[in-house]
């Protein structure tokens, strides 16, 4: 797409943003590294008529982040591979009228009302990862749900880095009118051949008066990914947001920090579950703000931590209002050179109701003695202890990420005996 196509006041942002951006302040947490060491250019894509067309090996990929490639049971799919929309198509039998899935580009040239969402939700100048999304976004998922609208099937949005040194760059939207319902399930893996990759994300999501939105981001990255997603939630009155995050690799680094604003009588739970592993350097929370009364929240973290994996686990919870939170943290250590750590902070008012639970520790042989009495070999004993600690019983996941969780959990537990 060429700039041109774009309306004049996304391309005084574009460049207004380019000349900032050396101004942009690091990330408050997570390892460092140079965003200027990554290609943003690359070779384009066709675009494809079936998930079909990818190569068995592509597919196998996306699978393993949650991606259904014949597309039963899903409404809708999107594939972005690098910076470029390759697969956009929306079940007709199954997405009622109502529901608008574009490129976030071409949302953008469509809808003049996009400006008054552009980064209102997270600071453009947040850090330099929201700074850099400003500044050089490309494509992105763009959903629209309007007013009334209930989607049975969750849309799928996988996001594919093919390139290596290069840097993903989407801004994603979801936008949930009053009353509609809708559930997206995004998968991001790069290609067994990327090396060196980036995935810098921003998505802002609005959850209007008694709508509902669920959000599943599933991660299976390569071992010298750097990545970086964004995501900022304002949930309005008798709104709902679920929130699952599930990472199933080693990776250089990730962090995040989805934070959500709640309005009165509104709901937001943050479920993650985490497999640490390699040399992986993760720092990941999530954080809630009870603006309305009677706003309520969860935030759940599990992480089984093993190798030479490095874990800080943060979660933060304020209300000055008659509100209701609870922060539970929990890591399950699996090898002696692993390392987690927990960061719980609460601030609130008389009125609000905020607890919290963090727990670090390793897997106790009285535990492993009294399954092994009953039968159990020692690998099946840590397994069942690993699944037993990881499972957040996470309502709406797909049965076949279910089974990979499963599988990941069996694996993970293996290799640390």
């Amino acid at each position: 797409m060429k700039d041109m196509e774009f309306p004049d006041w996304y391309l005084k942002e574009k460049e207004k943003a380019r000349l900032k951006l050396k101004e942009a302040k690091p990330a408050k947490y997570g390892l460092d590294f140079s965003l200027q060491d990554y290609q943003r250019e690359g070779k384009s894509f066709k675009k494809i008529a079936n998930l079909r067309e990818l190569s068995r090996p592509v597919q196998e990929r996306m699978e393993s982040v949650g991606l259904s490639i014949d597309e039963k049971q899903r409404s809708g799919s999107h594939l972005q591979e690098d910076n470029f929309t390759t697969y956009l198509k929306a079940m007709k039998s199954l997405l009622p009228e109502g529901v608008v899935v574009m490129d976030t580009d071409e949302a953008i040239k469509t809808f003049p009302w996009l400006k008054d969402y552009y980064f209102k939700i997270i600071p453009k100048n947040l850090n330099k990862h929201t700074a850099f999304v400003n500044a050089y976004s490309q494509s992105g998922i763009f959903i629209w749900i309007k007013e009334g609208v209930q989607v049975e099937f969750p849309l799928q949005a996988c996001f594919y880095l093919k390139t290596s040194n290069y840097v993903q760059v989407p801004h994603n939207f979801i936008i949930a009118e009053p009353n509609s319902r809708i559930h997206l399930i995004t998968g991001c893996v790069p290609d067994q051949e990327c090396k060196d990759s980036a995935h810098i994300a921003a998505t802002e999501i609005l959850v209007k008066n008694a709508a509902a939105v669920t959000y599943t981001m599933i991660h299976n990255w390569n071992k010298d990914s750097n990545v970086r997603p964004s995501v900022g939630i304002r949930v309005e009155e008798n709104g709902t947001y679920l929130s699952n995050y599930l990472l199933t690799s080693e990776v250089k680094s990730i962090q995040m920090y989805p934070t959500a604003v709640l309005a009165r009588n509104s709901r937001a739970v943050f479920n993650t579950m985490l497999f640490c592993k390699g040399e992986s350097h993760i720092d990941t929370g999530a954080a809630i703000y009870f603006k309305g009364e009677d706003s309520k929240g969860e935030i759940k973290s599990r992480a089984l931590v093993l190798d030479n994996s490095h874990l800080a686990m943060r979660g933060n919870l304020s209300g000055r209002k008659k509100c209701r939170g609870h922060l539970e943290c929990r890591g399950l250590i699996l090898s002696k050179n692993a390392w987690a750590e927990a960061y719980p902070n609460l601030s609130g008012s008389r009125d609000a109701e905020l607890t919290h639970e963090a727990a670090i520790g390793k897997i106790k042989n009285e535990e492993l003695n009294y399954l092994m009495s009953r039968g159990f070999s020692r690998d099946e004993a840590v397994s069942l202890i690993a699944r037993g600690f990881i499972n957040l019983n996470i309502p709406g996941l797909p049965p076949a990420v279910n089974k990979y969780i499963k599988e990941v959990v069996d694996l993970t537990a293996r290799k640390s005996i």
